[in-house]
């Protein structure tokens, strides 16, 4: 048993999910590779700090690093989703 869209999926449903799955699959594959790519001590280009768990201290370029930080992207994504869902639950139908 599930949902279904009555007309078929729209294409707001498919970017959504498609770009909180992009947004998911980039941080952890960033997150779990970050050893290998990043640096161990800051220069010009590499002054974002970020500092893991185990204590480990990585430096990335800024825009990466505010990226890397950001947990609001995919809660905001979902968030949509559900906005989205609900506004237009009219045509959402059970599955069998």
């Amino acid at each position: 048993m599930g949902w279904r869209f009555k007309d078929g999926t729209p294409w707001w449903f498919k970017i959504v999910v498609a770009l909180l799955v992009v947004d998911s699959a980039l941080h952890v594959g960033l997150s779990l590779t970050v050893s290998t790519w990043a640096q161990s001590s800051r220069d010009a280009f590499h002054t974002y700090r970020l500092p893991f768990r185990d204590g480990s201290i990585y430096f990335v370029q800024s825009w990466l690093g505010r990226y890397l930080d950001t947990r609001w992207t995919g809660i905001g994504l979902l968030a949509v989703l559900v906005v989205l869902l609900f506004l237009n639950r009219d045509r959402l139908e059970r599955a069998v």
